[in-house]
């Protein structure tokens, strides 16, 4: 009796996700918002109160 043994197939090793900032739209970390969803006057009332907390502590 003849036995072939074939060697494993090497395969390519996974794409480690990046850690950094998103570099851009290609980045697969990147989430699209649209404008009605991202209020920036929201954005500065919330940061001007957590500005405004820390410097009471």
């Amino acid at each position: 009796m003849i036995v072939i043994v074939q060697p494993t197939r090497r395969r390519r090793p996974r794409a480690e996700v990046p850690t950094g900032p998103i570099g851009g739209l290609t980045d697969p970390r990147f989430k699209y918002s649209s404008s009605v969803a991202t209020d920036i006057s929201k954005t500065f009332r919330r940061v001007r109160a957590e500005q405004r907390k820390g410097a009471r502590l």
